[in-house]
C-alpha cells in the first residue's frame, strides 16, 4: 500500500499538476491561491499527486475543489481519498464548515467514483452547469449536530 502524505501547499504547486479540463476562466489558479483555504498538497513516493482545498462561499458552507494527478496519482487511489477524507474532517473542525460540496463533470466516472470514496454523497444534478455546456453532479458532505 503506497503511503500517501498530505502537507501544507507551496504557492505554485497548483501549476505541476495536469487537468482534464482547460481554465475556463483564464485566471483559477490565481484566484486559487490567493483566496483558497485549507491548501493542502498531496505526496506519494516524493511526488506531487493532488492539491485540494476550498473556497468560502457564506459562513460554514465550502466549496470544495480538488486537483489530481491521475497518472501519478493511479494505484494510491485508496490512500489518498482516505487522507483527502481526514483534511475534510480536520477542516470543517477547525474552521467551522457544517456543509461543504463539490462537482464532477456528469461524464467524469472517476471523479464522481474519488469525491464519493472521500465521504461525499450525490446531492443533485445540475443541468446544462458546466463552461462548456454539459451536466455536472453536487456532491455533498453535511457536518449533522453530533457529527
Amino acid at each position: 500500500m503506497p503511503d500517501v502524505i498530505a502537507q501544507p501547499y507551496k504557492r505554485g504547486e497548483g501549476a505541476l499538476i495536469p487537468v482534464a479540463e482547460a481554465d475556463p476562466f483564464g485566471f483559477w489558479l490565481a484566484e486559487m491561491e490567493s483566496t483558497g483555504k485549507g491548501l493542502t498538497s498531496y505526496y506519494c513516493d516524493g511526488l506531487l499527486i493532488a492539491i485540494t482545498g476550498y473556497q468560502p462561499l457564506w459562513s460554514g458552507v465550502a466549496y470544495a475543489f480538488a486537483l489530481i494527478n491521475r497518472d501519478l496519482a493511479a494505484g494510491s487511489g485508496r490512500e489518498l481519498a482516505a487522507a483527502v477524507r481526514q483534511r475534510i474532517k480536520e477542516l470543517m473542525r477547525s474552521d467551522g464548515l457544517h456543509r461543504v460540496q463539490a462537482s464532477a463533470n456528469a461524464n467524469d466516472r472517476a471523479g464522481a467514483v474519488f469525491l464519493r470514496a472521500t465521504g461525499y454523497r450525490l446531492e443533485s444534478r445540475m443541468v446544462a452547469a458546466a463552461p462548456d455546456g454539459s451536466d455536472l453532479l453536487l456532491f455533498t458532505i453535511i457536518k449533522r449536530g453530533d457529527a
